[in-house]
């Protein structure tokens, strides 16, 4: 999802991508790995990792997936990167903090994970910059866009189906599109901002029932259906899963627009841009 809006993004800007299949390169095979060290498929400016294991509940039963994935690949392909003299950028995310704060997490804030993908995550930035001191890292939030499945995918393909929905008002965070993230990406690279760990998500808030409604309704009235909305909200406590879930996990994004990358836009903004890229409506 990240990573197809992300080659679009590079390649708009004229450079040389190259974007392997899995078959090519399997960053959780160490043999895959070497060809960087050689530079049979380099040398690269930057490596940029998209890839992740983020299914937050099934990692609670596949730890060793999700570590394999999250943790031990970054810190590989961060030494591969290093020893091609490429930079490293790693997408992380807001799950390595608890969610009890009040205001905005910054980077300097500890982390806290409560479950195996945020800690997977957070060991993952660890490697990584163990093994890589030019490594940067971009934790996100709430990710959605036009190439994968996503939450606001979810809840209008629910909507066009007419089926009802609870979804959960109290956890807050902040819905981050695709594209945005991208073009976030891109600008870092072309500012050569500093190492170091940056906090890069749309700047509003919501929760996740709030996304819902306001995703829904943009589909709803962009493409003039008659659809009646069918959500009601619900507590966390109402809708159980095997991983918690952080119940606020807002990141206040100064420190990456300070060096100069531009804030995201406002969310109805991508959103109604969202809408604009998927045709979910029944044929």
């Amino acid at each position: 999802m990240l990573g197809t809006d992300l080659l679009a993004a590079l390649l708009r800007r004229n450079w040389s991508v190259d974007s392997p299949w899995m078959n090519d390169l399997d960053i959780t095979n160490p043999q895959h790995l070497e060809k960087i060290r050689r530079r049979d498929i380099g040398p690269y400016t930057h490596i940029i990792n998209c890839a992740a294991y983020t299914a937050v509940d099934k990692a609670e039963s596949e730890a060793m997936a999700a570590m394999r994935i999250n943790a031990v690949a970054p810190g590989l392909l961060a030494f591969a990167a290093r020893e091609t003299g490429a930079k490293f950028i790693h997408i992380s995310t807001d799950f390595v903090f608890d969610g009890f704060a009040q205001n905005p997490y910054t980077e300097a804030d500890p982390p806290n994970p409560l479950g195996v993908y945020g800690k997977s995550k957070l060991q993952g930035e660890q490697n990584a910059i163990k093994e890589n001191d030019q490594t940067i890292i971009f934790r996100t939030s709430w990710l959605y866009g036009a190439h994968g499945p996503c939450f606001p995918r979810t809840m209008i393909t629910h909507f066009l189906k007419g089926t009802g929905l609870k979804v959960v008002n109290d956890q807050t965070g902040c819905p981050t599109s695709t594209v945005d993230l991208s073009e976030s990406i891109c600008q870092a690279i072309e500012l050569s901002i500093p190492a170091g760990i940056y906090h890069a998500t749309g700047g509003d808030q919501a929760t996740w029932f709030q996304f819902a409604q306001l995703a829904i309704s943009t589909y709803r009235e962009m493409h003039q259906l008659p659809n009646e909305i069918k959500l009601a909200p619900c507590t966390t406590a109402d809708y159980p899963t095997p991983a918690r879930r952080p119940a606020y996990s807002v990141l206040n994004t100064a420190k990456l627009e300070s060096t100069g990358v531009s804030p995201h836009r406002p969310f109805p903004e991508s959103l109604l841009e969202y809408c604009s890229r998927v045709d979910l409506t029944p044929q």
